[in-house]
């Protein structure tokens, strides 16, 4: 799996790096959201719980993924700026149990 970073904006307002890039995952199939995670995270130098992946698109017939990244500057605005339903996903909050 490779990744090439094609767009990188910092937000300042919100204190977030938004990345879109293109993942090539030639023989392989799509790559988890914990791998992209964990790659970005590696790549860019950030701490992994500062990373949220907001979408993999994959491309048919192609062994290439759009990816959609936001990368904050404080651990503390990742739950205040990203949906719960994203960090559930993206594994940094846990599920909650229903209590019947």
């Amino acid at each position: 799996m490779e990744i090439t970073i094609t767009e990188e904006k910092h937000n300042p307002l919100i204190g977030r790096n938004e990345i879109k890039a293109l993942i090539t995952h030639l023989g392989e199939i799509t790559p988890t959201r914990e791998a992209v995670r964990s790659k970005v995270a590696a790549q860019m130098n950030f701490d992994l719980e500062r990373v949220v992946i907001q979408k993999i698109e994959g491309h048919f017939g192609e062994p290439k993924s759009q990816l959609t990244v936001h990368c904050y500057d404080k651990v503390e605005d990742v739950s205040v700026y990203e949906p719960k339903f994203l960090l559930k996903r993206n594994k940094i909050i846990e599920n909650e149990q229903k209590e019947d």
